[in-house]
């Protein structure tokens, strides 16, 4: 009696939520973990990284995904929280992609920050068509938006001097604003002025002939690269972050999805959807913070 009572006890659910661009591949790794025992069951909501650290400081979920800087956007929303801590488990790209159809097949930061800010509005002005450019954006609770905003739109990959410069920069008026990756492709679909961005893991497994990923350069001479892994992976590919787990360490069934997160057979699953592995595949705590510190 007590094992047919053991056996037909509910799973203990982890609930995650947070960042669009991770939540195809944290997925595939909550698919792994609940497939690996039978104590848990993780469930992932996306929503974009602030909404996952607003349900995190609400106590919604156990778990966010955030795919920016937390010292950037985060600190403040977590100044309530004892202490937490951000895993990286995995790093990613950011894509610059147009409509199949686009000629240009490539873009510097200045031509792309002119785009964002409405000074570039053509595509002639790229040596392409005479067609009107339509900048699409994620809405701001994206971590993919925050992270374009600040190192694209206000040049901080330029250098502190030109970000202080360009600090207050906004985006253009006729930009158009998407909630999700879904919908960006859609757009783009019935739009070939478009450009847009996104994960580079999401541009390559679900925008196979919906989109056309431009080569990026940080400087107009080059030089001007693929997202592949590799030139990511080699620090080439200047438009990439860290895809991180933000949680409260303040029970066993968080450490234990954390702990699969960063095995072997979870990594493989990241790098199978185009993500690079976090390294080293053990736990490393990249922020803590402890109130009154």
């Amino acid at each position: 009696m007590l094992v047919g009572t053991t056996a037909c006890q509910k799973r203990q659910e982890i609930l995650i939520s947070g960042s669009e661009t991770m939540k195809g591949v944290i997925t595939l790794l909550a698919d792994g973990f609940n497939a690996s025992q039978k104590k848990y069951e993780v469930k992932v909501a996306g929503g974009g990284s602030k909404l996952g650290i607003d349900d995190l400081t609400r106590k919604r979920v156990d778990i966010a995904m955030t795919s920016n800087d937390i010292s950037e956007t985060h600190l403040a929303a977590l100044a309530d929280i004892s202490r937490f801590e951000k895993v990286d488990v995995g790093f990613d790209g950011v894509a610059v992609v147009v409509h199949p159809s686009n000629p240009v097949s490539k873009i510097h930061l200045l031509q792309f920050a002119q785009i964002l800010s409405g000074k570039i509005s053509n595509w002639k002005e790229l040596g392409g068509p005479d067609m009107a450019i339509i900048p699409v954006l994620r809405n701001s609770s994206s971590g993919s938006e925050g992270y374009v905003r600040e190192h694209v739109l206000r040049r901080k990959d330029l250098g502190e001097p030109v970000y202080a410069a360009f600090k207050d920069a906004e985006y253009t008026g006729v930009a158009v604003t998407k909630r999700d990756n879904k919908e960006i492709f859609e757009f783009i679909a019935s739009n070939p002025g478009a450009i847009a961005y996104m994960g580079v893991g999401v541009a390559k497994s679900e925008g196979k002939g919906k989109i056309k990923v431009l080569d990026y350069s940080l400087l107009p001479e080059g030089p001007y690269l693929a997202p592949s892994v590799e030139n990511i992976q080699a620090g080439k590919y200047r438009l990439s972050r860290p895809l991180a787990l933000v949680y409260v360490p303040d029970n066993g069934h968080k450490d234990a999805f954390m702990g699969y997160a960063l095995s072997e057979e979870a990594q493989k699953k990241i790098r199978d959807y185009d993500y690079m592995q976090a390294a080293p595949t053990t736990v490393i705590v990249k922020e803590k913070r402890q109130t009154g510190k």
